[in-house]
């Protein structure tokens, strides 16, 4: 079980190496029911060869993937 503090510290290790692969368009960090931290990457498209090279875990923790479709900046 992650703490909250812990998937911060993931966050914060990985979200430069993450965000530099194709498809990936940005990290969160949510809290389930039970009261876990985990570490959401959101990716803009669901191609299975792009989620098939990213890691199931980093550092034992496992990584949620959703898709989120193409996120464009305001303004």
């Amino acid at each position: 079980m992650a703490t909250l503090n812990e998937v911060r510290a993931l966050k914060r290790k990985y979200a430069a190496e993450l965000l530099r692969q194709p498809g990936v368009v940005g990290l969160d960090i949510d809290i389930k029911d039970s009261g876990e931290a985990e570490l959401t990457v959101y990716l803009d498209t669901k191609d299975p060869k792009l989620r098939a090279a990213l890691p199931e875990q980093l550092d034992g923790v496992t990584v949620k993937y959703a898709y989120s479709g193409p996120i464009r900046k305001l303004g």
